[in-house]
């Protein structure tokens, strides 16, 4: 239900886009594809500085195919390695997790942030921050909504941090707003050399297109994914890729068409979901260029190889 298109700018996302949201803008008057949020845009400060795509050396990114994930990895000069993964959560199909990791090399300093952005195209935004302290959890939700460019749909997202440090002994986050179209909440934290500091950003985002309330769910979900933690997630990710994948096609002694195989199943396994009544999407053929839309090719040669599988 929920895509992330990736960025080569690190700590960025270029789009997030939700199956069944379009409204009526841009070019063509009809339904165009929707971009939601941006809930997975962070930036991260070392020492004072904040990391920029001229500050990231041997950067790499992987697209595992088997467990749905995308990992970049890069160095800062001689002072850190950073890698961060991110999921759409198969089997919580409105909410992405993006999973951090920083090694140390030298004492220092660091600063997180999490920003919360809104597309141009969107109107009417509200942004809320919520601190909920229970006994058992304490949790920070960065929250926003607003109006498809027609007013037809309601969109909203929430997403809050993911630490592995003790309940009582996370860091202390601040919330800041920048205007109405982006606002943040950051955490700092001292590490030492040597040290590997891991945190994880749980998000979700949902219309009126799919709930009644969608400001409400979109809160409801991912406080359910905070309460989850970290390790859960991935662990009911990977076993709900796991299923899809012992359907699967073989080529022995080729190891390119093998790859050129999986790649097709990844992204029809990625475009399909049980209970749902979209349109398979096929790949390559419905960003942007054709305004979202999905066309007979679904019938045609998707349907066909899912009943096979």
């Amino acid at each position: 239900m929920l895509g992330i298109v990736s960025s080569p700018v690190p700590f960025q996302v270029k789009n997030v886009v939700l199956a069944g949201a379009y409204d009526q803008y841009g070019r063509g008057r009809v339904s165009n594809f929707l971009n939601s949020f941006n809930l997975l845009n962070m930036y991260l400060e070392l020492g004072g500085h904040r990391l920029n795509a001229q500050d990231a050396s041997n950067f790499r990114q992987q697209l595992d195919m088997q467990r749905a994930s995308l990992t970049t990895t890069f160095d800062y000069r001689d002072q850190a390695t950073i890698s961060y993964t991110y999921y759409a959560l198969r089997h919580l199909p409105y909410t992405v997790l993006m999973d951090v990791n920083i090694t140390a090399k030298k004492d220092m300093n660091i600063t997180a942030a999490s920003v919360m952005e809104a597309p141009d195209a969107l109107r009417d935004v509200q942004n809320y921050y919520n601190e909920i302290d229970r006994p058992h959890v304490t949790l920070s939700l960065l929250t926003s909504s607003a109006k498809s460019p027609t007013g037809k749909l309601l969109m909203c997202a929430s997403n809050s941090f993911l630490f592995s440090e003790p309940h009582g002994q996370e860091p202390r986050i601040i919330h800041e707003m920048w205007d109405n179209a982006m606002h943040l909440m950051k955490f700092s934290k001292t590490l030492k050399a040597g040290q590997t500091y891991a945190y994880a950003v749980a998000g979700s985002s949902i219309t009126s297109a799919h709930h009644p309330d969608p400001l409400n769910e979109a809160e409801r979900l991912t406080i359910f994914a905070r309460l989850e933690g970290r390790q859960r997630l991935l662990d009911f990710h990977t076993k709900a890729w796991q299923d899809l994948w012992q359907s699967d096609i073989q080529i022995a002694g080729d190891a390119q068409a093998q790859q050129d195989v999986h790649s097709m199943l990844y992204h029809l396994y990625s475009f399909s979901r049980a209970g749902t009544d979209y349109s398979p999407s096929p790949m390559g053929l419905s960003g942007l260029g054709y305004n979202g839309h999905v066309f007979w090719d679904s019938d045609l040669w998707m349907y066909p190889a899912l009943l096979v599988l």
